[in-house]
């Protein structure tokens, strides 16, 4: 069975960058510091317990892609400050600047995945394949941190993956059951992991211990972003957040070194709005 390197807080860029490259992806361990996890546990905690779990997608292949005890909950800005901390830690945004270059990328998706007992395994997939006429070109266009607010085990649904899938052509090859592995973690770990890496949530076979992640990747900012976060954030919890995280949220227009705005607010930087 193939292995996910793990790495120490203490690790370089270089490093990291080098595990990624080599595998799709690698887990580094501590990666958010005790008290700030604690309040994020303490943020969501609420949120999770009020909300249904299964898909709001109705029939298809998305009800099942999203399972039928999983909760899903986005809108994070406007459920923890301490998630809007976390999204401009340096060593999270050195993932987005070092693939997809500085300033060059929004935030895609900020999910609470929440993993309950009894789920099945999810169907594996391509996170860059929301963007299909690009995803498996030579560069990037999407890279993801999965950040662990539980532990991470074989039984409760530690993420399945298929290392060095990200160099795998076609853009679902089969994949056999002895090529992949699970992102076993220890909670305040994060799993940072190539878009085009095959992956997918485990089985949870415990009956009674839920396995609780952010999963948030960034997109190259001149393609549309999973999550809707201009509707999905309140415009008055948008004014509060560091310039960083509202850059990354898209109330901020993207400016690329060549070429045109885009996100412009009567054709200028949506930033006034926040004024």
């Amino acid at each position: 069975m193939p292995t996910i390197p793990t790495l120490s807080a203490t690790a370089t860029p270089e490093h990291i960058f080098a595990a990624i490259d080599e595998g799709g992806g690698v887990i580094v361990e501590d990666f958010i510091d005790p008290p700030l996890l604690a309040r994020l546990q303490r943020d969501f905690e609420p949120s999770i317990r009020a909300h249904a779990a299964g898909s709001t997608t109705r029939g298809g292949l998305w009800e099942e892609f999203h399972g039928t005890n999983t909760k899903r909950l986005t809108g994070l800005a406007g459920k923890s400050e301490a998630w809007g901390e976390l999204l401009c830690n340096p060593r999270y945004l050195a993932l987005g600047d070092h693939y997809l270059g500085p300033n060059n990328y929004y935030l895609n998706t900020a999910q609470l995945i929440c993993i309950g007992p009894n789920e099945t395994p999810q169907l594996l997939h391509r996170d860059a394949l929301n963007w299909p006429e690009v995803a498996m070109g030579e560069h990037e266009v999407t890279v993801t941190a999965l950040f662990a607010l539980t532990d991470f085990t074989e039984e409760n649904g530690a993420t399945v993956v298929a290392p060095g899938s990200h160099r795998w052509p076609g853009a679902l090859p089969e994949v056999a059951a002895e090529a992949c592995t699970q992102v076993v973690m220890p909670a305040g770990s994060a799993f940072l992991y190539n878009g085009k890496v095959i992956h997918g949530g485990g089985a949870n076979r415990t009956v009674d211990t839920w396995r609780v992640a952010i999963h948030a990747g960034f997109v190259l900012g001149w393609l549309r972003a999973e999550e809707n976060h201009q509707l999905t954030t309140p415009l008055d919890v948008a004014r509060r957040l560091p310039p960083t995280a509202q850059q990354l949220l898209g109330f901020r227009s993207y400016e690329p070194e060549f070429g045109g705005r885009l996100g412009l607010v009567d054709y200028d930087e949506a930033a006034r709005l926040l004024e």
